[in-house]
């Protein structure tokens, strides 16, 4: 019985890793990626590999913050949790992203649509995510 609790408890921990990625990457910490989509096109999709700690912007690679900001959470969550770092054996948070440009008075604005797959030692996990948020840089 003991290995079935711990079990499930891993896999409420690697639904709870897909579940928390999914809304940090598109959280309050989003609306700095304003400087990296101000030359994309108004609609595309950021991509995040958050175990080789990289990102690609519509397939371009990109460098942002939010990266690695993802990936710290995760490697202190991981610790807090007492799993090794190779229980996470891949983490890729898909960014759907569409974005208005502001005027003088307005900010600009992005709809992000986050889509967070976890593969763990308990397998595969998703976590979904949408918010709505200004735009920074």
């Amino acid at each position: 019985m003991p290995e079935a609790r711990a079990n499930r408890r891993q896999e409420r921990i690697a639904q709870n890793f897909a579940n928390q990625l999914a809304q940090m990457a598109v959280g309050a910490e989003a609306m700095f990626t304003g400087a990296v989509l101000k030359h994309e096109p108004v609609v595309g999709i950021i991509e995040i590999d958050l175990v080789s700690i990289s990102a690609t912007v519509n397939g371009r690679p990109c460098e942002f913050a939010l990266i690695h900001y993802l990936n710290k959470w995760m490697v202190s969550e991981l610790a807090r949790k007492s799993l090794d770092s190779s229980w996470i054996r891949s983490a890729i948070v898909t960014i759907n992203y569409s974005w208005v440009p502001g005027n003088a008075s307005t900010p600009d604005w992005a709809e992000f649509k986050a889509r967070a797959v976890v593969h763990s030692g308990s397998g595969e996990t998703l976590g979904t995510f949408t918010n709505n948020q200004p735009l920074v840089g």
